[in-house]
């Protein structure tokens, strides 16, 4: 039953790799093998192909409850970090606010900016991070004039963040680098979305006032369901989309790529479960 050896089965899976590689070279170039080469080298991609040689070994050797198991890690860790996937599921939070231009917006009264968009970088200083178009498209707004007065928002919780700097502090620091005046920046607290609406509402129920927010387009649902919910109804402004635009079908190569489970499409994923897992549970 155990008769193929190890090795024999690692020649092959290495023979079958190297082959694969060699035919994404000669149909697609160089540069797309190298491509390809270079995401299943990396960790995410390596722990995807040990699961696949596990799994081959387990075929090989006739244990098939083990290789199904394996073969199930295997299909999750290719779901969880696929690109498709993350496409999917930024699409399905993301498509609301796809005919929304903020720059071609009506003026606001005031623009709140909700936390996360930068970080304190190894250096110390305040920087933009993944989500740093939010600060971005907060800078334009302001020299546009589609707004004057700004509400950063976002208060650090203590035992989980030891930079000793909130969340607004940040987005504020960085925004006044990029031109807009420090008196025309609020802070405001709120360790989490569900806090900062709670006292967004408190404040702007009942005002007649023009209020947008401002915050990454699949962050956005979770962000107006709770604004409602504490009678707050700002005007939405998406920014950080995560969907690539619908211009043309997608390239072999790009295919390729999207099948390899990588860190990036991890991290969207887990950004954007996240956001469901919010909703779910009412946070």
């Amino acid at each position: 039953m155990h008769s193929v050896s190890l090795h024999a089965i690692a020649i092959r899976f290495v023979v079958i790799t190297s082959v694969s590689l060699a035919t994404i070279w000669i149909s697609l170039g160089r540069m797309a093998a190298e491509k390809v080469a270079t995401a299943i080298a990396m960790p995410v991609g390596i722990i995807w192909m040990l699961l696949l040689f596990a799994c081959a070994v387990a075929i090989a050797r006739r244990e098939k409850a083990s290789a199904m198991f394996i073969f199930m890690i295997w299909l999750a860790v290719t779901f969880a970090g696929s690109g498709f996937v993350a496409g999917w599921v930024a699409d399905s939070l993301e498509s609301p606010f796809l005919a929304i231009s903020p720059l071609e917006e009506e003026p606001f009264h005031v623009v709140v900016v909700l936390g996360g968009g930068g970080s304190i970088g190894g250096n110390n200083r305040m920087q933009g991070n993944s989500s740093g178009d939010r600060l971005i498209l907060a800078a334009q707004l302001f020299h546009q004039g589609i707004t004057e007065n700004f509400i950063c928002t976002g208060k650090r919780i203590e035992s989980m963040n030891s930079s000793g700097v909130d969340p607004s502090d940040v987005s504020a620091e960085v925004l006044q680098k990029l031109g807009v005046p420090e008196s025309a920046i609020e802070k405001l607290g709120g360790r989490n979305t569900s806090e900062e609406m709670k006292t967004l509402g408190e404040r702007f129920g009942t005002s007649d006032k023009r209020i947008g927010i401002l915050t990454s387009a699949w962050h956005l649902p979770r962000a107006l369901r709770l604004a409602r919910r504490n009678n707050f109804n700002p005007q939405p402004l998406p920014a950080d989309f995560r969907k690539s635009p619908d211009i043309n079908p997608p390239t072999t190569g790009e295919v390729l790529l999207m099948l390899i489970p990588s860190a990036d499409a991890l991290a969207a994923n887990t950004a954007m479960g996240k956001e469901y897992l919010g909703m779910l549970v009412g946070r």
